[in-house]
């Protein structure tokens, strides 16, 4: 169990780094910091609460299997928003939106 939810949480915080730099929406980046402090939560909850409790029990569901699954479709949402965006040749980040310097010829 501590192991789904350690590698949940560093797929969620690295999706949330990785997320602007191939140029995802904001919905996807925001929705993999969301998910990020809703596992973080759990854990807190599901380790600080007695065990046997109703509390603790949801929470350690929810830890180590609705949120790692949520995580899941979460990525494959973004690899192919990414795959996507390289196979149309948009780029990355920002030059690639029209927003960056852009080169003249001389």
């Amino acid at each position: 169990m501590e192991l789904v939810a350690a590698v949940t949480l560093w797929c969620q915080f690295s999706a949330w780094l990785l997320f602007p730099h191939v140029g995802a929406p904001r919905m996807l980046r925001t929705g993999a910091a969301v998910l990020m402090w809703l596992q973080f939560l759990a854990l807190l909850v599901w380790g600080y609460a007695r065990e046997g409790a109703p509390v603790a029990d949801t929470a350690r569901t929810a830890a180590a299997v609705d949120l790692p699954a949520l995580t899941a479709a979460m990525l494959a949402v973004g690899a192919a928003y990414a795959a996507r965006s390289h196979r149309l040749g948009r780029g990355r980040g920002r030059a690639s939106r029209g927003g960056g310097l852009r080169r003249t010829r001389s």
